[in-house]
């Protein structure tokens, strides 16, 4: 069994995170626990999303883990996995640019002529 990860909520409303996975080819929904083929050749796709508001995490698929970070072969439940992790990791990643932004008037709308 894989060990458990608390999902974090929804960093714009609080709301509940979901899971979803889907086969990368036909983009049909599948079960986290199907299983690889013995030929390896299963193609997943995941992404987490809130159940209230819809705010949609990184979408993170078998292919694009296998290219860039080395991930091979995969199983749904191990790329759903990834996902989950980089929703929870997203809210405070890019927080320095925000604050940069801050100091120097930028996160406002609509910005003043310069």
């Amino acid at each position: 069994m894989t060990d458990q990860i608390k999902m974090a909520p929804c960093p714009f409303c609080e709301g509940p995170p979901c899971v979803f996975v889907r086969d990368y080819d036909t983009q049909k929904s599948v079960d986290l626990d199907r299983p690889q083929t013995e030929f390896f050749d299963e193609k997943y796709e995941a992404h987490v999303w809130c159940h209230d508001c819809g705010a949609q995490g990184p979408d993170i698929d078998s292919c694009t883990l296998c290219l860039f970070e080395d991930k091979i072969d995969l199983t749904a439940m191990e790329v759903a996995r990834i996902a989950v992790e980089r929703w929870n990791e997203r809210s405070a990643k890019a927080r320095g640019c925000y604050d940069a932004g801050e100091a120097e008037g930028l996160n406002v709308f609509p910005r003043a002529t310069a």
